[in-house]
């Protein structure tokens, strides 16, 4: 039997797709942990700051930290770890097309690797820290562990997805009008406060909680409180199966907008 060359053989679309992907994983590991002598720390140190800010400002306008069947802490940095994932994924995920414009010269990678890899990598960093800070938390004495752990990953799924669905949208808009970032920077800030993250949303009149209901990063950050204390109530209405539907039509709009414009953001 004559023997195959490895230099020559054929290796399949599949193949070439995971040696890309795993290259492109070390690449974006490697400089996401060296842009500066300060970037592991910070991963660490955002939630925290996060954290002590908005307990600060709470009681400097004199609302009170009492929360219906959670303590205010915990409830705190769930929502806020919970809703920095779905940002880090979705900013992140935008800027990775201009980030690895070099690579494209290569024609084994495309546009959407960069995407789906960075995405795929910030997901597990910021797993992570959620855990670490779960731990952490929990040595200083707060009930963080979770009631439901795997229907709290499930939650983190669909919220990695919408992150990860929202990244692959952008990144085509960014790519041809690079001035529509600050547009997007814009618009997390907003969604910031309607997600629920500082304020809880029991405490808004019920015609406000409809329209707020619309935004399923609300869902998300409802549900997986709900998951973590047994004691919470989430909003009545939220639904772990619309924020999968978000995530699923904005994945696939993502995804059919880089096949149509491929040849395009490559060139450009």
């Amino acid at each position: 039997m004559k023997d195959v060359n490895p230099a020559t053989a054929v290796r399949s679309p599949y193949k070439v797709a995971w040696h890309v992907w795993t290259a492109l994983f070390m690449r974006e590991f490697v400089s996401r942990m060296t842009t500066d002598r300060f970037a592991p720390v910070w991963l660490f140190l955002q939630p925290i700051l996060h954290v002590v800010i908005l307990v600060a400002v709470r009681d400097f306008i004199g609302k009170g930290r009492l929360i219906p069947g959670a303590e205010f802490i915990p409830w705190l940095v769930i929502g806020i770890t919970t809703f920095i994932m779905f940002r880090t994924l979705w900013i992140q995920g935008m800027n990775a097309i201009q980030a690895n414009k070099a690579l494209f010269a290569y024609r084994q990678v495309h546009p959407a690797d960069t995407v789906l890899v960075r995405c795929a990598m910030e997901a597990k960093l910021q797993a992570f820290v959620l855990m670490i800070m779960v731990f952490m938390f929990t040595g200083l004495g707060f009930d963080m562990l979770p009631d439901a752990p795997l229907e709290a990953v499930e939650v983190l799924l669909a919220m990695s997805l919408l992150g990860l669905g929202m990244g692959l949208t952008t990144s085509v808009m960014v790519t041809f009008f690079p001035e529509s970032s600050k547009i997007v920077n814009l618009i997390s800030f907003p969604l910031y406060l309607l997600s629920g993250v500082m304020i809880p949303i029991q405490f808004m009149p019920h015609g406000i909680q409809e329209y707020l209901l619309y935004n399923p990063l609300l869902h998300a950050v409802e549900l997986i409180r709900a998951e973590f204390f047994s004691s919470y109530h989430a909003v009545q209405g939220v639904s772990l199966w619309y924020v999968y539907q978000w995530a699923i039509c904005t994945v696939l709009l993502g995804l059919a907008l880089h096949v149509k414009f491929k040849v395009r953001m490559v060139a450009r």
